[in-house]
């Protein structure tokens, strides 16, 4: 399995998270080929990648080029016919969901991507982060569904139109096929502009609810300023429309013609 994917980590500011997320890749799959693309982080970051983690490859970018170009120069980077994409406030309680993730892609050669339910950790105890993999019918159900009954109803995979970025696990072959994510979306955005390439090229993308993890979510964007953070969110707003409407009219396009 360790041969069959890299793990590509994009991080920024992830003193507080890289450690704990780096440790549990190499426990769940000891061996396995880890990247960590590194966006001009100004804290503790590169050091303890260097220090506590010397078999992972470490990429310094000299300043901050965003999510999308940081996952495309990742990607581009890899050999393996699977890459795993993180943000580094993903924690992995389990092998199982690596290994999951690789029998659903090996299984279905139609599959671009794959990604697992996401939870948050927080004081309260943990509850399941609404993210864009359940923008279905069945997957919105399963979501209201654990809202009231703390538990997904189903393990069954969904075929969902796009999945959260934050932990994916692509066929390269796909990724670079529709040309990898918009690099001009600094932060936001990937999501829809990934998920509806791959509809658009005749891939699919799937929810797997047998498996999660913990996205603990935006702790790389409350190091920065909260006018920096305001911005950064209002240029979201027009990301993931733009996103949506190009994906949209792409697939449109398609089938008309």
């Amino acid at each position: 399995m360790k041969n069959k994917f890299t793990s590509v980590v994009i991080s920024y500011n992830s003193a507080g998270t890289i450690a704990k997320l780096l440790s549990d890749l190499l426990v769940a799959c000891p061996g396995v080929q880890v990247m960590v693309i590194d966006n001009a982080s100004t804290d503790q970051t590169i050091d303890i990648v260097n220090n506590q983690f010397p078999e992972v490859q470490l990429v310094r970018n000299k300043q901050n080029l965003g999510y999308a170009k940081a996952v495309n120069q990742g990607v581009e980077r890899c050999s393996t016919e699977y890459v795993l994409i993180l943000n580094p406030d993903i924690r992995i309680p389990s092998p199982q969901v690596i290994s999951e993730m690789i029998n659903w892609l090996d299984g279905s050669p139609i599959t671009g991507a794959t990604g697992p339910l996401q939870y948050k950790d927080g004081k309260r105890g943990k509850y399941l982060n609404f993210i864009c993999s359940y923008l279905d019918r069945e997957a919105l159900h399963g979501y209201l569904y654990h809202q009231v009954h703390r538990k997904w109803p189903s393990p069954e995979p969904i075929r969902v139109p796009l999945l959260n970025a934050g932990c994916i696990m692509v066929r390269r072959s796909a990724f670079k096929q529709v040309g990898g994510i918009n690099p001009n979306y600094f932060l936001y955005g990937e999501d829809p502009d990934l998920g509806l390439k791959l509809y658009h090229h005749g891939y699919e993308c799937w929810l797997l609810p047998s498996v999660s993890v913990i996205h603990y979510r935006e702790k790389s964007l409350h190091t920065l300023k909260p006018k920096q953070r305001w911005s950064i969110h209002w240029q979201a707003v027009g990301n993931i429309g733009h996103a949506f409407l190009t994906g949209w009219w792409r697939i449109l396009l398609g089938k008309l013609s």
